[in-house]
């Protein structure tokens, strides 16, 4: 069993992280305000002997905050836009850009809604068989529905029996998918 996260859940818990580093990045200032005015009130005299020290330590704490800060921005940033839709290109067919876009109607009005087109028949692959392989998505003329894989039935209608793809939707008869020998 595979661990996944709510990617909110992950967007929150960076926003918190990142407002905790600013909030120590914050209370880091404060201490450094209190060392160099109110502390110098009560007589601490400067030496590097202990200024070096403290300046260097400052300068790594800052430094972490920072990148803790950044880290949780950019790990926002990424779950954001992985989160998103990917856009549509111009590979995607027509067809799917369609159901894309508009939500699922029934296929009646979705036929009368379409003005008459020229449909062009998707490009078949035959293996040495003389099997057609469809590499584009198919729609059904008779239910309007869109799949990659027709189902492949024996037709018995001729007297010999051949291969025919059909629709697993509705079963119409889409193409005869080679010579079947009878055996």
């Amino acid at each position: 069993m595979r661990f996944q996260m709510n990617p909110k859940l992950l967007l929150l818990l960076n926003m918190v992280g990142t407002g905790l580093a600013f909030g120590a990045v914050a209370l880091l200032y404060q201490v450094d305000t209190l060392i160099h005015s109110t502390l110098y009130g009560y007589g601490l005299q400067f030496s590097p002997e202990w200024a070096v020290p403290y300046w260097t330590f400052e300068r790594l704490a800052l430094g972490l905050m920072g990148g803790i800060a950044g880290v949780s921005i950019l790990s926002a940033i990424y779950l954001v836009l992985s989160n998103r839709a990917p856009p549509l290109t111009r590979a995607t067919p027509v067809r799917q850009r369609l159901e894309i876009m508009q939500p699922q109607e029934e296929p009646q009005k979705r036929a009368q809604q379409q003005p008459a087109q020229k449909k062009r028949a998707p490009e078949r692959e035959v293996d040495e068989d003389g099997v057609e392989i469809a590499a584009l998505p198919l729609v059904c003329n008779k239910c309007g529905k869109v799949f990659t894989q027709p189902l492949c039935m024996f037709d018995f209608k001729s007297g010999k029996p051949r291969l025919v793809n059909v629709c697993p939707y509705c079963n119409a008869v889409l193409a005869v998918s080679g010579n079947s020998k009878s055996e």
